[in-house]
């Protein structure tokens, strides 16, 4: 990648990471239409796996983290352990497709202030963590899955937020530590990484300005909206129209 596209990126990568410092997710689908034009798929989803690590080194040091419902972390470490078993074999298109479609579905309804009586919890909360895991391996994409689920079982927003914070530090950092130890790692996407992380920082100070603003409808709104324009990206995204 030349110097003159990542000059473009860099203001991109700090709106992406406003939104992720805002909701607690939603980085990763933003920004990896665009770095798909000019990365091979694979390593758009190592380099975001890369900075996502960053804003979670941020949220570790300036954040009270939410560390509860283990069946989310259990399904979530399944879906890790699928996903990178059918890394090189699976069709990332068709499961974003799938995914993607059936997201957007959910938010929008829950944002008519649709919700599905689900009495037992527990494995709704591990298929969430299944296909988050699955997802975060295959296209860097591991927020929404979680956030649906809990918003359906009626969770405060700033639970929500402080949970998926939480959730996504480990899962990334498990899916990180992966891709090297698998060879996934190159030293162009360490190169490129380099370049973009002042943008991270940048947005995560800008980021929590905006939070601040916000009371825990707000928030409820704007994590829902991300969930519904996340997957429709995803949608158009492995639709072939940034083929």
């Amino acid at each position: 990648m030349d110097t003159y596209a990542l000059v473009l990126l860099f203001p991109l990568v700090f709106l992406a990471f406003n939104v992720r410092v805002v909701t607690g997710f939603g980085s990763a689908i933003l920004l990896s239409p665009l770095l798909s034009n000019l990365l091979p798929p694979k390593d758009v989803v190592v380099l975001m796996i890369l900075l996502e690590s960053l804003i979670n080194l941020n949220f570790l040091l300036r954040e009270r983290l939410t560390l509860r419902l283990g069946e989310v972390y259990a399904g979530g470490f399944a879906g890790i352990m699928a996903g990178m078993a059918l890394f090189g074999a699976l069709s990332q298109r068709l499961i974003g497709l799938g995914i993607g479609a059936g997201m957007a579905a959910l938010s929008a309804l829950m944002m008519r202030g649709v919700r599905f009586e689900v009495r037992r919890e527990r494995p709704l909360l591990f298929f969430s963590g299944l296909i988050s895991g699955l997802m975060g391996v295959l296209t860097g994409v591991n927020g929404p899955q979680i956030v649906l689920a809990l918003s359906n079982q009626g969770y405060d927003a700033k639970f929500i937020r402080s949970f998926i914070i939480a959730y996504l530090i480990i899962i990334d950092t498990l899916i990180l530590l992966l891709f090297i130890a698998l060879g996934y790692m190159s030293w162009e996407i360490v190169r490129i990484f380099a370049i973009l992380s002042p943008a991270v920082f940048l947005a995560h100070l800008t980021g929590r300005r905006l939070l601040g603003r916000m009371d825990s409808h707000s928030l409820r709104k704007a994590v829902l909206s991300v969930v519904l324009a996340s997957s429709l990206v995803l949608v158009v995204r492995y639709s072939g129209v940034w083929a």
